[in-house]
């Protein structure tokens, strides 16, 4: 049988020698790069060329029972994998960089560009990454919902084949979650060695009982039982992760120039009222009342509710600060009482942002404008304001 590294070389001699210049990177990956070949292992190998350049050189062939894959990393994928942006899963994306051996290098400039993406990944891997990859984390996590929801979807129309399709999608984006959260990546997808899954630091309790529930089921319930577990067991991985990269903020940093948010919206649930348009009573005081959640939140626990948030999950602090809940009174459409509630709520905020020392950035006239705008001390600006 051919030598395999004897294939490689031909393959580097040839792309550099008919598009000189062009190539930066050639490097291979997978069970070579990781010492784990068997004698039926494929070579894995890419080429990084210039933006535009050299497309021609991708190539896919089987010798002597084995295949071959040579085929195009732009530096701009291979930059977005190594810093964890959704252009790849990383659960497996990040070993294509970070274990990679290089073959060839046009320059020692290029090298050290490619090195230093293999770095930034192992970077990510430390401590100092994590919030970086949790943060990414929360990002696959609608994904991993929009899987949930397209599985639902086969189910209900009964579509055999797309149900099946969508449950190994959904099971590869809640298993990128985890290796997100986890700060770590694999050379293999999971579903070649399972356990690697159940041995991540922070993994749902058997999760290789809940795969195969969701891809072999005994019936449409238990599949749908497992497929919920999962998410459920993932998100509550994820939530907990949230709150462990939060950084401190103060209430002053948050609620800079805030009141203006608070008083436009005031007005606006106000205007509402007195239309009798509860529709649009109610999307303001949600707008309110939320935004206001979100900023209390981020300063007890140091960061906002985000789209991958539950409202529930940050409403602690608006009502330990006894602030009026219009949430209420507005999905019910009591218009009165959400007037008098909004009312309320403005003169709260107003006291709990002085009591901050925090401006309200009310001015009289053109005057204290012109102070405003141009005196360079917040406290001077705000001397004749409330």
């Amino acid at each position: 049988m051919s030598d395999i590294f004897e294939i490689a070389a031909i393959l580097v001699t040839h792309a550099v020698q008919s598009h000189a210049g062009e190539i930066a990177i050639i490097a291979y990956y997978g069970s070579y790069a990781k010492g784990l070949a068997s004698p039926t292992s494929d070579l894995d190998i890419f080429y990084i060329p210039d933006h535009g350049k050299a497309k021609s050189l991708s190539s896919q062939f089987i010798i002597e029972g084995r295949p071959y894959d040579f085929w195009p990393v732009s530096w701009e994928l291979a930059e977005g994998i190594a810093n964890a942006t959704p252009t790849r899963p990383w659960v497996v994306a990040a070993s294509l960089i970070a274990d990679a051996k290089v073959l060839y290098q046009r320059s020692p400039a290029d090298l050290a560009r490619f090195q230093a993406l293999q770095t930034r990944i192992t970077e990510l891997t430390q401590p100092a990454g994590r919030s970086t990859l949790v943060k990414q984390a929360l990002v696959e996590f609608k994904q991993t919902f929009f899987q949930l929801e397209q599985l639902r979807l086969a189910l209900a129309t009964g579509d055999v084949a797309g149900t099946r399709w969508a449950s190994h999608k959904f099971i590869d984006s809640a298993v990128n979650a985890l290796a997100l959260v986890n700060q770590r990546y694999f050379a293999k997808g999971w579903e070649v060695y399972p356990a690697q899954i159940a041995d991540l630091p922070q993994s749902p309790a058997g999760f290789e009982e809940l795969a195969r529930n969701i891809l072999r089921p005994s019936s449409q319930e238990e599949l749908l039982e497992a497929a919920n577990k999962l998410a459920q067991e993932v998100r509550k991985i994820l939530v907990a992760a949230q709150g462990t990269v939060a950084k401190p903020a103060s209430a002053a940093e948050v609620f800079k120039d805030s009141y203006f948010f608070v008083f436009e919206y005031k007005n606006k649930v106000l205007q509402a009222c007195e239309h009798g348009n509860a529709l649009a009573a109610e999307f303001a005081a949600f707008r309110l009342q939320t935004e206001l959640c979100q900023m209390l939140h981020k300063v007890e626990h140091g960061f906002y509710g985000t789209d991958f948030n539950l409202l529930g999950e940050y409403t602690a602090a608006y009502a330990a600060a006894g602030f009026p809940d219009l949430l209420a009174s507005a999905s019910q459409g009591e218009l009165v009482e959400l007037a008098q509630q909004v009312q309320r709520l403005d003169a709260q905020v107003r006291a709990w942002l002085t009591g901050q020392t925090i401006d309200l950035n009310i001015l009289a006239n053109e005057e204290e404008l012109r102070c405003f705008l141009n005196c360079s001390s917040p406290r001077r600006r705000g001397e004749k304001r409330e």
